[in-house]
């Protein structure tokens, strides 16, 4: 009975909240920047480190919210379902009167055109982040994340095996991705980042003229993640078998898409 209470309480408290929230940022509010991949790129890293150092920056109470999903989808009651899950963050926020930045990241949403139209067709003028990472080095940080998931195949039948589960050959064709972003919106609105460059002063900069915000502090050195070689054996070359799978379509496409990026 106390813990019915309680989520009743805390389902009241939540809805009083959001109506404050719209009060504050009126009928036509709109989350107005999104992270949409890909997979394995530091798209979590960017997030955190955006929320952290900005307090500008207002972000969903969870960081991937997977909204524009055909499962997800609901944009009845102005699409009440997804603002709300910025209210908890929004009162945490000082002076909840000042200019906020919304985002969220769901890597997801850059592997359909339906996706993205949905996004678009939500807010036509939202500001797009999209992280690219050398497609090797990408699927093999993503067989480790499915590895560490409980995953038991090999390598090989990972890749075999690609489905809408994994998706790995569409987190990894970026020009793809790049032309159905491009499809629809504002050049000026999307910042294409790599991931090498996540360090570097150079790209903060970029991000805070992009998502015109102000940082707090710079941040100190974020190490990335190098444990795969502890965790696979070195004698198995991943970047082979990635080869022997899908030829030279990857190597084609990342070549095209880095031609257009630079």
């Amino acid at each position: 009975m106390l813990k019915i209470l309680v989520r009743f309480y805390k389902k009241i408290v939540l809805e009083i909240k959001y109506q404050i929230f719209k009060l504050v940022l009126g009928k036509n509010f709109r989350i107005n920047s999104l992270i949409i991949g890909s997979q394995r790129c530091g798209t979590s890293f960017m997030i955190k480190f955006l929320s952290k150092n900005s307090s500008q920056i207002v972000t969903p109470k969870n960081e991937e919210q997977l909204f524009f999903f055909n499962e997800k989808y609901d944009p009845s009651k102005n699409f009440k379902k997804y603002h709300i899950q910025f209210c908890y963050n929004f009162f945490k926020k000082k002076n909840i009167f000042s200019k906020k930045v919304f985002v969220e990241k769901t890597p997801e949403y850059c592997l359909k055109l339906s996706y993205l139209k949905r996004i678009h067709n939500y807010n036509n003028d939202i500001k797009i982040i999209f992280i690219f990472r050398e497609p090797h080095e990408r699927i093999i940080s993503q067989y480790q994340l499915f590895k560490n998931l409980g995953y038991k195949e090999s390598f090989s039948n990972f890749l075999k095996n690609d489905d809408e589960k994994t998706n790995i050959k569409y987190y990894s064709k970026y020009s793809d991705i790049q032309y159905k972003i491009n499809k629809l919106f504002k050049r000026k609105n999307v910042l294409y980042i790599n991931f090498k460059d996540l360090n570097n002063l150079s790209l903060i900069n970029k991000i805070s003229k992009f998502l015109e915000i102000k940082f707090n502090k710079l941040p100190t050195k974020n190490k990335k993640e190098n444990s795969f070689s502890k965790k696979f054996p070195s004698s198995l070359n991943y970047k082979s078998i990635i080869n022997n799978i899908y030829k030279n379509e990857l190597k084609k496409d990342f070549q095209k898409f880095l031609k257009s990026y630079k």
